[in-house]
């Protein structure tokens, strides 16, 4: 398995930090054979940063086994919309890094100074991964019920890959969207919601299964997740969000045995990945 989406350091006051060796350790447990480091670098998450460097510094220790991701803060530079972020990201691209995020920086996703990052990665063949946030989140990048503002992106910006993830983009695995408080909405899915659109009508939009909020959308419903996952199964992407080391990775146990075939899981848990990131 690729997992797409995990985390090192010390990044929460008063938490151990997640080594190098404990990550390995738990990919071990569970089958893992590589996971992608995602840079924590927004002021408004946590109390410490990842950087981009001690991702690379950590990668190349244990090149067989990680896989570096840039962060860049939009709103580094001019921060008013205008700064060229290509040939900043071209320098991390060259030592490496196969894509971008997490982004947690607390600005709409169409926001003038987030668009200078997508346009520099579609131009760098760099997926990009936002973690997605109602207005009342005090991080995450911010849409409205419906991703508005994702849809927005998706059509200015079709050479960029956009990976879906958080707890308001699986919110909208359902029509109906119970409120923006509703971080993990419940019951079963009586109709398809805007993320099964935007997958259908968006080549540049993939999904990452990782997070509370990706299993809860697939586990709330698992007649209805199993035809999801079969339906959108090529741009789907298996990962667990492992951050604090204390997380049980309940959605291996899920694609497992929620029905699917072997072909379609092998390309969740890994082919996917191998594609998008040029493995």
């Amino acid at each position: 398995m690729i997992d797409t989406h995990a985390h090192l350091g010390k990044v929460i006051f008063g938490a151990d930090p997640l080594t190098p060796e404990k990550l390995i350790a738990f990919m071990d447990t569970y089958g893992i054979e590589k996971s992608v480091i995602l840079p924590l670098v927004n002021p408004e998450e946590e109390h410490y940063f990842y950087t981009t460097e001690q991702a690379l510094e950590d990668c190349r220790s244990y090149p067989d086994r990680f896989i570096p991701f840039v962060n860049v803060d939009p709103r580094r530079g001019s921060n008013d919309g205008n700064y060229d972020f290509y040939p900043l990201i071209k320098e991390y691209v060259d030592q490496g890094c196969k894509g971008f995020g997490e982004i947690l920086a607390n600005l709409p996703a169409h926001d003038k100074r987030l668009k200078g990052i997508y346009k520099a990665c579609g131009a760098l063949g760099l997926p990009v991964l936002p973690d997605f946030r109602y207005a009342t989140s005090t991080n995450g990048v911010i849409d409205q019920i419906g991703m508005p503002y994702l849809e927005e992106v998706l059509c200015e910006f079709p050479q960029t890959i956009i990976i879906g993830h958080g707890p308001s983009f699986w919110a909208e695995i359902a029509a109906d969207v119970p409120g923006i408080q509703e971080n993990y909405p419940k019951g079963k899915v009586e109709k398809p919601g805007r993320v099964d659109y935007l997958l259908e009508h968006y080549p540049n939009l993939w999904a990452d299964l990782s997070a509370m909020s990706g299993y809860n959308a697939l586990a709330r419903d698992l007649d209805y997740a199993k035809r999801f996952l079969e339906k959108h199964y090529r741009k789907l992407l298996f990962g667990t969000d492992y951050f604090v080391g204390n997380q049980e990775p309940h959605i291996i146990d899920l694609l497992n045995n929620v029905g699917l075939s072997s072909s379609i899981k092998q390309r969740i848990f890994r082919k996917n990945a191998e594609e998008l990131l040029k493995l």
